[in-house]
């Protein structure tokens, strides 16, 4: 049984979002009164800038108090601190912010629901005096797969993606198994230009260059894999509203079509009302939804409930994203069946909620 969710949380959540961009220039005022030195280096944008940077701060937070999860309200706030010194914003300016915002909702917020969110803020806090590094590359190019898969993000960031395509189709007919050129290949590689970016080693364009490679050549790849049998199981999958990932996802669905699944995938941003009719209309044995931010928890839960609603228990959730690697339990309480920490596990995990017909 999902327990309901605190009354006090949920009410405090509904009033942080509706109440966002109030409290973003409340926590603003503050800042700049406290600290006019960032008025005069953030010169006549610094309000704009920091304004917009609450109103975010805001609906994260209201995330994490509604779903009574103050790590991923923390876990938000650390990954800033990688981008941010990426981009050479100090952390003093980071660690004057977040007090700023913690006086301003401790100001604006009814007593009664300021403890809600006092959690969230001192763990965030604490997240900003610890020191955060960053990563190295997990790629080993002594290894086969590392190789290959650096020699892929080589080619992309060279101005040749057809090229990198080629090799790894290349690679593909020689032999290696469609799975392992995922798990071992093209995610690792997209998880190297993701974190080349965070430092500051990759731009946005030379990102987006290796991700629509990826994202074409999963397409190319995918149509290998043989015809489900009439006897297959269903996967729905789909990203919940607000989540313009689609990547990770796809390459999920194409997991499963390559263990025999009939897969249906419609991915990004999804209405959960849509997502509800897609696992009637096509009679869903499993539905995969994915969610990457804390803000899309919400969306989450109400895809969960719609299909609930409309297919009862005739369809087995499988939830994963970027956002239960800091709240592991979370997704009990939202409802899903189980969820997939990695994408290694996904086709397992699926398999043991829907056993084979």
């Amino acid at each position: 049984m999902v327990r309901p969710m605190d009354n006090l949380n949920a009410l405090a959540a509904e009033l942080l979002e509706a109440g966002g961009a109030g409290y973003a220039s409340a926590a603003t005022d503050r800042l700049l009164r406290a600290n006019p030195e960032l008025g005069a280096r953030y010169g006549a944008a610094a309000r704009t800038l920091w304004k917009a940077h609450f109103v975010q701060r805001v609906q994260e937070l209201a995330a994490a108090v509604r779903a009574e999860a103050p790590a991923l309200f923390a876990a938000r706030v650390r990954w800033l601190q990688k981008a941010y010194e990426a981009q050479q914003v100090r952390r003093s300016d980071q660690r004057v912010a977040l007090p700023a915002l913690r006086a301003a909702l401790e100001a604006e917020l009814p007593e009664h629901l300021r403890g809600c969110v006092t959690a969230s803020l001192e763990l965030a806090e604490a997240a900003l005096e610890a020191p955060a590094p960053m990563d190295d590359c997990e790629l080993d190019p002594a290894a086969t797969d590392g190789r290959l898969a650096l020699q892929y993000l080589a080619d992309c960031l060279e101005g040749h993606p057809r090229g990198a395509m080629d090799r790894i189709l290349s690679a593909a007919d020689a032999g290696w198994a469609l799975p392992a050129l995922y798990l071992e290949v093209l995610l690792p590689a997209q998880k190297e230009i993701g974190r080349m970016w965070h430092a500051g080693q990759a731009s946005v364009a030379e990102e987006r260059v290796v991700s629509d490679a990826s994202r074409r050549l999963m397409a190319l790849l995918s149509h290998r894999a043989a015809a489900p049998a009439s006897t297959a199981r269903t996967l729905i999958a789909a990203s919940v509203a607000g989540n313009a990932h689609d990547l990770p996802l796809r390459a999920a669905a194409d997991l499963f079509q390559f263990a025999g699944w009939r897969v249906l995938c419609l991915g990004a941003d999804v209405p959960a009302a849509d997502i509800a009719r897609a696992v009637q209309y096509f009679e869903a044995d499993l539905l995969l939804l994915a969610a990457t931010l804390t803000m899309q928890l919400k969306a989450l839960e109400r895809s969960i409930a719609a299909v609930r609603a409309a297919a009862g228990d005739s369809v087995r959730i499988l939830v994963g994203g970027q956002v239960f690697g800091d709240a592991p339990a979370i997704w009990q309480r939202l409802g899903a069946d189980a969820c997939a920490d990695t994408l290694a596990d996904v086709v397992a995990i699926g398999e043991g909620l829907v056993p084979a017909r």
